[in-house]
C-alpha cells in the first residue's frame, strides 16, 4: 500500500508540480535578482561621471581631484556661481555627484587642521545602481582621505608609519565555542552559522512540514472528491494500515520535495551572495567547530520523525474532513499558521528570550523541535527542554494518530463532511444577507 501512495501522488500534477516548481523557479529568481542587480551597478559605476569644483584652487585641492581620477572616477571641474547652477551644470555633464573642495583646503591641511568636503549625491531613480556608484565615490573618498593622512604624518614624523599611528592597535580575534579557542571572528563565526543552522535548516524543516501537510491535505481530499476513500475504506485492510501507508507514503513524496527545495534554495543564495558588494570571503569554520555528539543526531532524526507523523496525521485528518480539494486548501491555514510563526521565531530569536507565554506556544507544537535542535545542536548542544519534547511528541503524535485512525470511518467521514458543508453554506447565507 506504501507503493501504491507513493505512484498515486508522484502521479497527480497537483503534487508533481509542487515538487518541481522550487527547484527551477528559486535559481531563476536568484539568477535574475544577480544579473538585474549586477548590470545596473555595473552600468551606473563603470567610467562614473564626477563633477567637482574647486574653490581653493592649490595643488593640494588639484592633488585630491587627481586622486579621485586614479582611482577611477571621472572628475569634471566646473565653475559656478551658486549651488544650484552647479548642480544643474553636473546634471548637464551626466554627474551622479558633486563633489565641493571649499576655500583654504590646503591651508587648513598643512596647520593639520579637519577639511570639510561637500559631496552631492544626484539620485535619478530608486536601484541599485544609485546605491553603487555612491559606494563607489564613498571609496574613492576614503582612499583620498588616507593618502592625505599619511602625507601629514610623514611631515609630522618622517620615520614613523602612517599605518602605525592611525591604528597602533593590531587586534586579533579568537572565538571561544565549547571549551575550544579558534583564530577565528566571532563576526564571522556567527554568519556563516546562521545562515546555515540559523537559517537555511530551519527553513527546509519548514517547508518540508507544510509540504507534508499539503500532499497528505490534498492526496486524502482527492480521494475523497472522486470516492476513492469510501472504497478504500470498505477493503479487507484495517483503518492503522491505511493510515500508516498514508503516513509514510505522503512522507517520502514530502522529504523528496524537500531535498529538491534544498537544492534550489542553495543555488538561489549562490546567485544573490555573487551580486557585487555581497560577496562574502568564505572561512570554513566547521573545520574548526567540534562536531556535534552522534546522539544529537539521533535524537534529532527521532524528532524530525515525529514531527514528520503528526503534521501528516493532521493533514490526512484536514483531506479526509474536505468534500473537494479547495476546501482542504482552506482548511489547511489552520495548520499552516501554528506552524509558521513558531518557525519564525526560532530563526530569528533567542527562544529563551521570548515571553513565556510564547514559549510554551513554541514548545506545545512537535514540528518546533527539530527547528530548535538543529539550531543549538552545534555550539550548546540539545537543550533539557528539547529532549524532554521527545517523549511529548511521542505521545502528542501516538494521539493524534489514534484519532486519526477511528476518524477513518465512512459513516463519521459523511457525517463530519455533511456539518462542515451546512456550516458553510450558512456562512455564506449570512454574508449574502450582510451585502
Amino acid at each position: 500500500m506504501i507503493e501504491k501512495e507513493v505512484k498515486d501522488l508522484l502521479r497527480d500534477p497537483r503534487i508533481y508540480i509542487g515538487l518541481i516548481v522550487p527547484v527551477i523557479m528559486l535559481p531563476l529568481m536568484g539568477f535574475a535578482m544577480s544579473a538585474a542587480m549586477s548590470g545596473a551597478v555595473e552600468a551606473a559605476t563603470k567610467g562614473l561621471n564626477v563633477a567637482v569644483i574647486d574653490y581653493d584652487g592649490t595643488n593640494t585641492s588639484r592633488g585630491l581631484v587627481s586622486i579621485l581620477v586614479q582611482v577611477g572616477l571621472n572628475a569634471s571641474n566646473i565653475e559656478a556661481g551658486s549651488l544650484e547652477e552647479a548642480l544643474e551644470e553636473a546634471k548637464n555633464l551626466n554627474s551622479k555627484v558633486l563633489i565641493v573642495i571649499p576655500e583654504g583646503f590646503e591651508e587648513t591641511l598643512l596647520n593639520f587642521g579637519k577639511v570639510r568636503v561637500d559631496v552631492y549625491s544626484i539620485m535619478e531613480s530608486v536601484g541599485f545602481g544609485s546605491v553603487g556608484a555612491q559606494s563607489v565615490v564613498d571609496r574613492a573618498l576614503s582612499i583620498s582621505s588616507e593618502i592625505l593622512s599619511s602625507m601629514m604624518i610623514s611631515r609630522l614624523a618622517p620615520d614613523v608609519e602612517p599605518d602605525v599611528v592611525r591604528e597602533p592597535l593590531n587586534i586579533t580575534r579568537y572565538t571561544v565555542i565549547r571549551d575550544r579557542v579558534m583564530p577565528i571572528s566571532p563576526q564571522t563565526i556567527f554568519g556563516q552559522l546562521m545562515m546555515s543552522y540559523g537559517i537555511m535548516v530551519p527553513m527546509v524543516l519548514f517547508v518540508l512540514a507544510i509540504s507534508v501537510a499539503q500532499i497528505a491535505a490534498i492526496a486524502t481530499a482527492v480521494e475523497n472528491e472522486e470516492k476513492t476513500l469510501e472504497t478504500l475504506l470498505t477493503f479487507p485492510v484495517t483503518r492503522y494500515h491505511i493510515l500508516m501507508a498514508k503516513l509514510i507514503g505522503s512522507s517520502v513524496v514530502a522529504v523528496l520535495g524537500g531535498i529538491l527545495f534544498t537544492v534550489g534554495f542553495l543555488i538561489y543564495f549562490e546567485g544573490i551572495f555573487s551580486m557585487p558588494g555581497l560577496e562574502m570571503g568564505f572561512v570554513n569554520v566547521f573545520q574548526f567547530l567540534p562536531p556535534p555528539p552522534a546522539g544529537a543526531y539521533v535524537v534529532l532524526a527521532l524528532s524530525l520523525i515525529l514531527s514528520i507523523l503528526f503534521i501528516t496525521s493532521l493533514g490526512i485528518v484536514i483531506g479526509a474532513l474536505s468534500s473537494d480539494v479547495r476546501m482542504a486548501g482552506a482548511l489547511l491555514g489552520v495548520v499552516i499558521i501554528p506552524i509558521m510563526i513558531p518557525s519564525i521565531l526560532v530563526m530569528y530569536g533567542d527562544l529563551r528570550a521570548l515571553p513565556i507565554g510564547l514559549q510554551l506556544f513554541i514548545y506545545a507544537l512537535p514540528t518546533s523541535y527539530p527547528m530548535i535542535m538543529a539550531k543549538e545542536m552545534v555550539l550548546s548542544g540539545i537543550s533539557v527542554e528539547a529532549i524532554y519534547g521527545i517523549p511529548y511528541s511521542a505521545a502528542l503524535t501516538m494521539a493524534v494518530v489514534y484519532a486519526t485512525s477511528k476518524l477513518l470511518a465512512p459513516e463519521k467521514l459523511l457525517t463530519l463532511q455533511y456539518k462542515l458543508r451546512i456550516r458553510r453554506m450558512r456562512r455564506r447565507g449570512v454574508r449574502e444577507e450582510t451585502r
